[in-house]
Protein backbone atom coordinates (compact mmCIF):
# COMPACT_ATOMS: atom_id res chain seq x y z
CA UNK A 1 0.00 0.00 0.00
CA UNK A 2 1.42 3.64 -1.00
CA UNK A 3 1.83 6.14 1.80
CA UNK A 4 -0.50 9.02 -0.40
CA UNK A 5 -3.67 5.94 -0.17
CA UNK A 6 -3.49 5.98 3.27
CA UNK A 7 -5.98 8.58 5.02
CA UNK A 8 -2.69 10.48 6.70
CA UNK A 9 -1.40 10.35 3.33
CA UNK A 10 -4.75 12.19 1.76
CA UNK A 11 -4.91 14.25 4.56
CA UNK A 12 -1.28 15.54 3.67
CA UNK A 13 -2.14 15.82 -0.56
CA UNK A 14 -4.81 18.03 0.32
CA UNK A 15 -3.54 20.07 2.47
CA UNK A 16 -0.12 20.71 0.57
CA UNK A 17 -2.94 21.92 -2.61
CA UNK A 18 -5.10 24.07 -0.35
CA UNK A 19 -3.62 26.26 2.05
CA UNK A 20 -6.44 27.24 4.31
CA UNK A 21 -6.53 23.06 5.26
CA UNK A 22 -2.90 23.23 6.41
CA UNK A 23 -3.10 25.89 8.60
CA UNK A 24 -5.94 24.38 10.27
CA UNK A 25 -4.29 20.80 10.37
CA UNK A 26 -1.54 23.15 11.71
CA UNK A 27 -3.67 24.58 14.07
CA UNK A 28 -5.08 21.36 14.96
CA UNK A 29 -1.81 20.03 15.51
CA UNK A 30 -1.27 22.50 17.86
CA UNK A 31 -4.44 21.69 19.80
CA UNK A 32 -3.69 18.22 20.18
CA UNK A 33 -0.47 18.57 21.22
CA UNK A 34 -1.80 21.24 24.60
CA UNK A 35 -1.72 18.14 26.86
CA UNK A 36 0.43 17.49 29.67
CA UNK A 37 2.99 15.00 30.30
CA UNK A 38 0.99 13.51 33.06
CA UNK A 39 -2.06 13.59 30.53
CA UNK A 40 0.35 11.69 28.10
CA UNK A 41 1.33 8.73 30.43
CA UNK A 42 -2.09 8.10 31.91
CA UNK A 43 -3.70 8.00 28.39
CA UNK A 44 -0.83 5.38 27.45
CA UNK A 45 -1.38 3.44 30.85
CA UNK A 46 -5.08 2.99 30.20
CA UNK A 47 -4.50 2.19 26.51
CA UNK A 48 -2.02 -1.12 27.94
CA UNK A 49 -4.95 -1.61 30.56
CA UNK A 50 -7.68 -1.31 28.05
CA UNK A 51 -5.11 -4.03 25.83
CA UNK A 52 -5.20 -6.47 28.70
CA UNK A 53 -8.95 -6.33 29.54
CA UNK A 54 -9.38 -7.00 25.91
CA UNK A 55 -7.32 -10.23 25.75
CA UNK A 56 -8.82 -10.90 29.00
CA UNK A 57 -12.16 -11.30 27.89
CA UNK A 58 -11.49 -12.82 24.76
CA UNK A 59 -9.66 -15.46 26.60
CA UNK A 60 -12.63 -16.15 28.67
CA UNK A 61 -14.67 -15.86 26.39
CA UNK A 62 -12.62 -18.61 24.43
CA UNK A 63 -13.07 -20.49 26.85
CA UNK A 64 -16.33 -19.88 27.77
CA UNK A 65 -17.22 -21.48 23.82
CA UNK A 66 -18.73 -17.76 22.77
CA UNK A 67 -16.18 -17.57 20.28
CA UNK A 68 -14.18 -20.21 18.10
CA UNK A 69 -11.76 -17.46 16.79
CA UNK A 70 -8.97 -18.61 18.54
CA UNK A 71 -6.20 -16.29 16.00
CA UNK A 72 -8.44 -13.29 17.06
CA UNK A 73 -7.95 -14.52 20.88
CA UNK A 74 -4.05 -15.12 20.24
CA UNK A 75 -3.75 -11.38 18.54
CA UNK A 76 -5.49 -9.52 21.19
CA UNK A 77 -3.05 -11.36 23.90
CA UNK A 78 0.02 -10.63 21.99
CA UNK A 79 -0.95 -7.21 21.18
CA UNK A 80 -1.58 -6.86 25.02
CA UNK A 81 1.80 -8.20 25.63
CA UNK A 82 3.72 -5.76 23.01
CA UNK A 83 1.61 -2.97 24.39
CA UNK A 84 2.81 -3.78 27.79
CA UNK A 85 6.90 -4.53 26.95
CA UNK A 86 6.36 -1.44 25.30
CA UNK A 87 5.48 0.29 28.35
CA UNK A 88 8.02 -1.26 30.54
CA UNK A 89 10.86 -0.13 27.49
CA UNK A 90 9.73 2.84 27.74
CA UNK A 91 9.67 3.36 31.28
CA UNK A 92 13.37 1.95 32.25
CA UNK A 93 14.24 4.50 29.15
CA UNK A 94 12.89 7.45 31.57
CA UNK A 95 14.41 5.68 34.76
CA UNK A 96 17.44 5.45 33.06
CA UNK A 97 17.73 9.20 31.62
CA UNK A 98 16.58 10.57 35.09
CA UNK A 99 19.35 9.24 36.81
CA UNK A 100 21.89 10.11 34.37
CA UNK A 101 21.03 13.89 34.59
CA UNK A 102 20.29 13.00 38.35
CA UNK A 103 24.48 11.99 37.95
CA UNK A 104 25.25 15.80 35.82
CA UNK A 105 27.62 17.88 37.74
CA UNK A 106 26.41 21.52 37.76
Amino acid sequence: MNISETPIGLRLRDAGNNPELSNLEVQRGRQERTGTFRDFIQEAIGSVDAAKKDADQKVDDFVMGKTENVHEVMLAMEKANLSFQLMLEIRNRAIETYQEISRMQM
